[in-house]
C-alpha cells in the first residue's frame, strides 16, 4: 500500500490542484479579459445551437468540441474546463521530467503556478491552455513508447490553435531523427478528419486550410521590434523563473558541446527545447514583420510554459551539481521562496498578484452601471435588438452573439439603418479597432438618438461606452 500511495501522488496533487482551481474560478468574477477569452466563450457556449461552429477555425474547432459541455454551464463552466487542461498539463509536466530523470521533478508544478501571467488567464475561456496540454501530452507518451498515440494527438493541435501547423513541423523533425518514417503520415491524421467531417458544411474538403483567418500578410494591430518578445516572455514567467531558462539553454548548449549521450535527447531537444524556441521565434517575427493578425500579445506564450519548467528545472540542476548536500538543503528552498513570493512584490509593470489580479474595469464598468441602466430603462429590452461589440454585454444579458435578430455587430451601422426601437452601444476599443465605427459617425446618424454616456478612468486608459437608440429605420 504504501508504494501504491507513492505512486499515486502525482494524481492526487493534480486532483487536489483541479478542485482548487476551480473553486477559485468559481468565486472571483473574472473573465480573464475583455476580448477573445469572452468571444472562445461564446462560441462554445452556442455552438449547439450553431453546428457550424464546431468546424469554425477562429473558434478553434477542437477546442469547441471539448469545452461545449462545460461552457453550457456559463462561463464558470469553461473557466473549470481551463483548470482541467491546467491541471493535467502540469500532471504531464511533472511525469515528463521524471521520464526525463530530470532531479526535484515536483518544481515543475510551483515553475507552472507562479508564472504570474499563466495563473492570472487561468481563468479565462482562451485557448492557449488547452493547446499547452497538447503539446506536453505527446512528449510524455513518447517518453512512454507510445508514439503513435503521441503523434495522433499532435496531429490535432492545429485546430486548438493555428501555431499547431508549427509544431507538426517539429514533431516531423523528430520523427525523422529518431528514424520513425512511417509514423510521419499520422501527423496529418487529424486534417483529414477535420477536411472529411467539415466537408458536409463548406462543400470544400480543403476548407482546413481556405478558411484559416490569419493567412493575410498583414495585421491591421500594427508590427514592433524582433526583440520585443523577449520583454514579453518575462511579462508571462518573471525573472526568477527567466534566469533559469536562461541557465537552462545554457546547460543543453554546454552538454552538447561535451557530446553527453542521454536515452531521451532527441526528445529533450526537439519536443522540449524545439517547441519552445519555434514557438518563441515564430511569434517574434509575426509582431515584428507584422503579419497573421499578430498583436504582440503575450499570452500566445503561454502553451510553452510547460516547456519552460522543464528548461528552467534543468537550469536548476545545473546551477547546483556541485553543490555540497549540506549546502543544497538551503539553495534549493530558497530558489522555490524565491519563486513563489516574486509575484506578489510590488513592480512597476508586470502582473502582479493582488486584490487587483483579476480586475477587469470595462467589465466592471459594463456590470456596475451599463447593463443595469439598460435593464432599468427598456422594460422590453428582451424584445429589442441590439449592436454591440463588446461581448460581455451577451454574457450578462444571456444574448445569443450569432442570432441577427437579437444581436448585430457595430460594422453593420456601416451598410443598414438600425430598426426602430434598436438599441446600439458603442465603445472606445472593439467599436473603433475591430468594426471601425467612430463615435462621431453615430453622433451625426440622424436614426440615431444619444441616450446616455458611460466613462471610467482606468490608470492611462480611458474606457467609454455611449448607449442610442434608433428612432426610424427598416430592417
Amino acid at each position: 500500500m504504501p508504494g501504491k500511495t507513492k505512486a499515486n501522488f502525482d494524481i492526487i496533487f493534480a486532483a487536489i490542484l483541479f478542485v482548487s482551481l476551480s473553486l477559485l474560478g468559481i468565486f472571483i468574477n473574472t473573465t480573464g479579459d475583455s476580448g477573445d477569452s469572452i468571444l472562445h466563450f461564446l462560441y462554445s457556449k452556442y455552438s449547439f445551437s450553431h453546428p457550424e461552429f464546431f468546424f469554425h477555425h477562429w473558434a478553434k474547432p477542437l477546442f469547441v468540441l471539448l469545452s461545449s459541455p462545460f461552457s453550457q454551464f456559463g462561463f464558470k463552466g469553461i473557466i473549470v474546463f481551463n483548470c482541467l487542461a491546467v491541471s493535467l498539463t502540469c500532471l504531464f509536466t511533472y511525469r515528463t521530467a521524471k521520464c526525463l530523470h530530470i532531479k526535484h521533478a515536483w518544481f515543475v508544478f510551483v515553475f507552472i503556478l507562479f508564472c504570474p501571467l499563466y495563473f492570472k488567464l487561468i481563468f479565462s475561456g482562451l485557448t492557449e491552455y488547452l493547446f499547452g496540454l497538447a503539446l506536453i501530452l505527446p512528449v510524455y507518451l513518447i517518453l512512454k513508447n507510445k508514439y503513435t498515440a503521441a503523434v495522433i494527438i499532435a496531429s490535432f493541435s492545429p485546430f486548438i490553435r493555428s501555431e499547431g501547423l508549427l509544431i507538426l513541423f517539429v514533431f516531423a523533425l523528430f520523427l525523422i531523427g529518431v528514424k520513425k518514417y512511417k509514423l510521419i503520415p499520422l501527423l496529418l491524421t487529424g486534417h483529414i478528419i477535420y477536411s472529411i467531417a467539415g466537408f458536409f458544411y463548406y462543400k470544400d474538403f480543403l476548407w482546413v486550410f481556405t478558411k484559416i483567418p490569419y493567412r493575410n500578410l498583414a495585421s491591421p494591430y500594427g508590427s514592433g521590434t524582433i526583440l520585443d518578445f523577449f520583454h514579453r516572455l518575462n511579462y508571462v514567467i518573471e525573472k526568477p523563473v527567466y534566469l533559469l531558462l536562461l541557465i537552462g539553454i545554457i546547460a543543453l548548449f554546454y552538454d552538447l558541446i561535451r557530446f553527453r549521450a542521454q536515452k531521451f535527447r532527441n526528445v529533450e531537444i526537439f519536443l522540449v527545447y524545439g517547441v519552445f524556441i519555434v514557438i518563441f521565434i515564430a511569434h517574434s517575427l509575426f509582431w515584428w514583420l507584422g503579419i497573421f493578425n499578430s498583436m504582440g500579445l503575450p499570452r500566445v506564450l503561454i502553451p510553452v510554459v510547460p516547456q519552460i519548467a522543464l528548461i528552467a528545472l534543468t537550469g536548476v540542476n545545473f546551477l547546483t551539481s556541485k553543490l555540497k548536500p549540506s549546502v543544497l538543503k538551503w539553495i534549493l528552498p530558497a530558489i522555490i521562496g524565491i519563486i513563489m513570493v516574486f509575484p506578489f512584490t510590488r513592480r512597476s509593470e508586470g502582473v502582479v498578484f493582488n486584490k487587483n489580479l483579476w480586475s477587469l474595469p470595462d467589465n466592471e464598468l459594463i456590470e456596475k452601471e451599463v447593463v443595469p441602466y439598460l435593464r432599468q430603462n427598456f422594460q422590453n429590452l428582451n424584445d429589442r435588438l441590439l449592436y454591440y461589440s463588446q461581448g460581455y454585454f451577451s454574457v450578462l444579458l444571456n444574448i445569443d452573439l450569432f442570432d441577427a435578430s437579437r444581436h448585430r455587430e457595430m460594422s453593420r451601422l456601416s451598410v443598414e439603418n438600425a430598426p426602430e426601437g434598436a438599441i446600439v452601444i458603442w465603445d472606445n476599443w472593439f467599436s473603433v479597432v475591430e468594426h471601425h465605427i467612430s463615435l462621431e459617425q453615430l453622433k451625426h446618424d440622424k436614426n440615431l438618438k444619444l441616450i446616455r454616456e458611460f466613462t471610467l478612468q482606468d490608470n492611462k486608459r480611458f474606457i467609454e461606452f455611449v448607449v442610442f437608440t434608433s428612432t426610424t429605420g427598416k430592417n
